[in-house]
């Protein structure tokens, strides 16, 4: 519909063009008064026309279709109507020759019109109508030849255009149809995608990042790092006694545990870069971009200092009566000395120590060389 409106307020100046066209080229065959009403007519009906297809643009989302439709047919059927008048002023009293340029450019008017309307069959028939009759009454009332060329015009008029325009009808909704699916094929596959992309970052089981998303978004910092020469961080984690765990409770709760630490991990205060991954099996990992290690043992006792508050039960452990974890902290600024499996080999090996050393605690590895 909004479409069908473009299209009419794009014809109204055509149409006014034509009128003042028509009424100078055949003003010696009618009286002036008659002519300027006629043209006044046509004028003052396109200019209102005008006036409310403007108007009416800003409102066409807010409109029922069905009130556009019926605006849009009685606006070209009064034109149509007040030019078939046109017709039947002028036909009459014109020569043979202009006759027929009267025949061909009414004969365009209604071609021009036709395809412009397509979209509303009522609106396609109002424009038709008045001013295809009007034409073959003149040329039914005329010579041998002219009735000829008016079972001609007929026939294009009434069946030959109705036929083309249902059958570009069928073709258009066909093709809004095809629009639309690929629309929702395309709307689907996006979402599909997303989830797959998703999916592809985050572990089964906690829900939060898995290795191979750690992974890559552990070479991205270390290649921003680099260039910025900050300070990289990574503390691995990993729940102490988690064996005893699972045998004692079962593997159901030793998933709901893992679970737990996940979330604690996930709700640690931490900038948009960084980020809580499973490194695998009971072990987790935070990545810390532009952190120092003082940074990064401050988030360490965070973690920490949480999981003592949540209190998960762990009669097994040999460490504490609930469940606790062992900390590993490696701070590296990359440069060409090192690369990133010497930071995951000082912050394991810092882990490694942090067991050996009793666990349920943090260690750091030292800056500079590789533990």
């Amino acid at each position: 519909m909004a479409q069908l409106y473009t299209h009419a307020s794009f014809s109204l100046p055509c149409l006014a063009l034509l009128a003042l066209g028509w009424a100078l080229l055949f003003h010696d065959y009618l009286p002036a008064a008659e002519t300027l009403t006629w043209l006044g007519l046509v004028l003052l009906t396109l200019c209102g026309r005008g006036w409310h297809l403007r108007w009416r643009q800003t409102r066409l989302d807010t409109t029922p279709l069905a009130l556009l439709e019926r605006e849009l047919f009685i606006g070209v059927t009064i034109t149509s109507i007040i030019w078939a008048l046109g017709v039947l002023l002028y036909m009459g009293r014109l020569p043979d020759a202009y006759r027929a340029a009267m025949m061909m450019l009414t004969s365009l008017i209604l071609t021009g019109g036709a395809i412009m309307l397509f979209g509303s069959r009522r609106a396609f028939y109002g424009a038709m109508l008045p001013l295809g009759l009007a034409i073959l009454f003149e040329l039914a009332q005329g010579n041998e030849q002219e009735r000829i060329v008016a079972s001609m015009l007929a026939g294009y008029l009434f069946v030959f255009l109705p036929t083309l325009l249902r059958r570009l009808r069928r073709d258009q909704a066909a093709s809004l149809y095809h629009s639309f699916s690929n629309a929702n094929l395309v709307a689907e596959l996006k979402v599909v995608s997303e989830h797959l992309k998703l999916t592809s970052r985050r572990d089964g089981l906690t829900g939060i990042a898995n290795r191979a998303h750690l992974d890559h978004c552990l070479a991205k910092a270390w290649r921003r790092c680099h260039r910025a020469q900050a300070p990289l961080s990574l503390v691995l984690l990993d729940v102490d006694y988690f064996k005893q765990f699972n045998d004692h409770y079962g593997h159901q709760s030793g998933d709901e545990c893992l679970q737990q630490v996940a979330a604690l991990l996930a709700k640690v205060p931490r900038r948009e870069d960084d980020l809580a991954a499973r490194y695998g099996g009971e072990e987790f990992a935070l990545l810390l971009p532009c952190t120092s290690m003082q940074g990064a043992l401050q988030v360490a006792e965070q973690v920490r200092d949480a999981l003592k508050q949540i209190q998960i039960p762990h009669p097994k452990s040999l460490v504490s009566s609930q469940v606790s974890c062992s900390f590993g902290v490696a701070t590296l600024v990359p440069d060409n000395h090192f690369d990133i499996a010497d930071l995951v080999q000082k912050a394991d090996a810092a882990l490694y120590q942090a067991k050996h050393n009793g666990r349920d605690r943090i260690e750091v590895a030292l800056m500079g060389k590789v533990a």
